[in-house]
């Protein structure tokens, strides 16, 4: 899981700039999503999507949670991904972010307390400006660090000795990269390495005009960003190393990887394809992301599919082909994809939801819902009301809005957000 990468930074899906061989490499041995999606706009929900296998809005978690929220993933309410698999015989490891708890003393819903085997690296402090290079004060669950260490390479190093420690037996990782999240830092090696290659492309001295030490977070509302490229080069070069140790212990073929990313860019810095908007906002440009998903046993290599699917259906896919099954009576949310991986049989499902009243951030103009039926998604603003209806298939930047001329389907969508909503308890904004 990357944190903030945005639908258009990999090299399979069209960035020319930032630099990623071996994620393109697992999407030609596997199958790339282009109608992937996260269960919220911003990171904690879509988290809570994924461990619980609910839609965030039912888990109460629909915002990142800050320094001031008292929400936290109640262990008591939800038998987590983890759990269930455990259940079914594995062995259960998180590296890294898990962000659905902020009180750290009491850690009333942190990893431990939802049944994680191993928990390693996992935050202590809140931790949304960045804590990149050792030593580190937001990370106090590594025990040591060299000078200059990186936190991505300490993680995917991480990553791969807990696959050398339980490769006799079933396991689940959930590596949790911090990155490519603003701030941006990156060693200063590879930051020179894409500044050259900016350079390159837009003359002289520009990427340093444009991203250096006088822009403190180094950003700048531009496509190709040297600091981000870095980040992600560390993303890739430590899947490759997880790809290699996979490779080298017999592992590979019976083992599902899966690379996704929790929201959509940030503004200001993403390069998000082309879709609209960014982080916070429920437009594309805000919930598609990357997906790949590489299992050689079973899913046909170089494969690309244009079916969309969401955060919570990760919950079911991993627990169907692990053999396992959901506790008794527990709501899930998302459907499996195994028999489409494996067989190629399609999903019935053609509605997606999201909810997003910003209780956190309480940026008014962003709150909202959305539905995704077939091709067409229709946006609901509470703020300003109205509602906003684009045909995804023939307009995926949402350009175009069909509301005044499509009042049938407008009406339509609403009823199934309205009913959606009222089912799953979603929290009204506070405006």
């Amino acid at each position: 899981m990357a944190d903030d990468l945005g639908w258009g930074e990999l090299g399979c899906y069209g960035n020319s700039f930032n630099e990623t061989p071996n994620l393109d490499k697992l999407a030609t041995q596997g199958i790339k999503f282009t109608n992937a999606y996260a269960a919220a706009p911003v990171c904690s929900p879509t988290r809570a999507g994924l461990i619980t296998g609910q839609y965030p809005a039912r888990v109460g978690i629909t915002d990142f949670m800050g320094t001031k929220t008292d929400r936290a993933l109640d262990p008591a309410k939800y038998v987590t991904i983890n759990e269930a698999l455990g259940q079914a015989g594995y062995r259960t490891g998180l590296v890294g972010k898990w962000h659905l708890d902020t009180n750290y003393n009491q850690s009333i819903g942190g990893p431990e307390k939802h049944g994680f085997h191993e928990v390693i690296g996992s935050e202590t402090k809140y931790i949304a400006d960045g804590d990149y290079f050792f030593p580190y004060d937001k990370i106090s669950t590594f025990a040591a660090g060299s000078k200059d260490e990186y936190l991505t390479d300490r993680q995917s190093a991480e990553a791969v000795k807990f696959i050398q420690r339980n490769k006799a037996n079933p396991f689940f990782l959930y590596l949790s990269y911090y990155s490519v999240h603003t701030a941006l830092e990156a060693p200063e090696d590879l930051v020179s390495k894409y500044k050259k290659k900016f350079d390159a492309k837009y003359g002289a001295g520009e990427a340093e005009k444009v991203f250096g030490e006088k822009n403190k977070k180094h950003q700048a509302k531009h496509l190709d960003n040297p600091y981000l490229a870095a980040m992600l080069e560390r993303i890739d070069v430590g899947v490759g190393s997880i790809m290699k140790e996979l490779e080298q212990n017999g592992l590979a073929s019976n083992t599902l990887v899966v690379f996704y990313s929790d929201n959509g860019g940030a503004g200001g810095v993403a390069n998000n394809g082309g879709l609209r908007m960014n982080k916070t906002w429920l437009y594309e440009g805000g919930i598609r992301e990357p997906l790949i998903m590489r299992l050689p046993s079973q899913i046909k290599a170089g494969t690309k599919t244009d079916l969309p699917v969401t955060t919570m259906d990760f919950y079911p896919t991993f627990l169907e082909l692990a053999k396992g099954k959901p506790a008794a009576g527990y709501k899930l949310d998302g459907i499996s994809l195994a028999p489409f991986l494996t067989k190629g049989e399609q999903p019935t499902r053609d509605t997606w939801y999201w909810h997003y009243p910003s209780e956190t951030g309480n940026w008014k103009e962003r709150m909202s819902s959305a539905v995704r039926k077939g091709d067409y998604k229709l946006i609901q603003f509470y703020a300003t009301p109205r509602v906003e209806l684009f045909n995804l298939k023939a307009d995926p930047s949402e350009k175009t809005n069909l509301a005044e001329k499509m009042p049938e389907k407008v009406a339509e969508l609403q009823k199934l957000l309205d009913a959606w909503k009222i089912e799953v308890k979603a929290e009204q904004p506070a405006i």
